[in-house]
């Protein structure tokens, strides 16, 4: 049932040099999942220790509970050493026509550049999501 509520958030690290990491992961709804298998499982604790490496790539994906009516919803912050990048929102609810995908709290002041591939905003899955970042110079 729920399950039809997904995302994958596809994070695109472009620096030259230099790790991302997620950080404070929150599945305020549904539950964090691997390697596409929505019954495998994983912790917010887990979710939060996915680190991406210059020109590196990881999925973070959620989805609603089997059998539940309830879809995802959740944020994950992404940090260079210990400067906050952004926070990613989104919010794929279950009996909704709408979703909702954001990007909040960018630091471009330090340089930072986050951008996201377009994403099904009218009801089901959000779908892969490209979240690409960069930094000036």
């Amino acid at each position: 049932m729920a399950y039809a509520q997904w995302v994958i958030i596809h994070i695109i690290n472009s620096f030259r040099s230099g790790t991302i990491s997620v950080k404070n992961a929150q599945a305020l709804w549904g539950k964090f999942y691997k390697d596409s298998n929505k019954d495998a499982e994983i912790s917010s604790a887990e979710v939060s220790q996915i680190t991406i490496p210059a020109n590196g790539t990881a999925d973070v994906a959620a989805c609603g509970r089997s059998d539940a009516s309830s879809g995802t919803e959740g944020t994950i912050d992404l940090y260079e050493d210990d400067t906050k990048i952004c926070t990613i929102y989104w919010d794929c609810p279950w009996g909704s026509k709408s979703n909702h995908f954001e990007i909040r709290d960018r630091n471009s002041a330090a340089g930072y550049m986050v951008s996201n591939s377009p994403y099904n905003a009218d009801s089901g899955a959000l779908g892969k999501i490209d979240v690409e970042v960069a930094r000036k110079g």
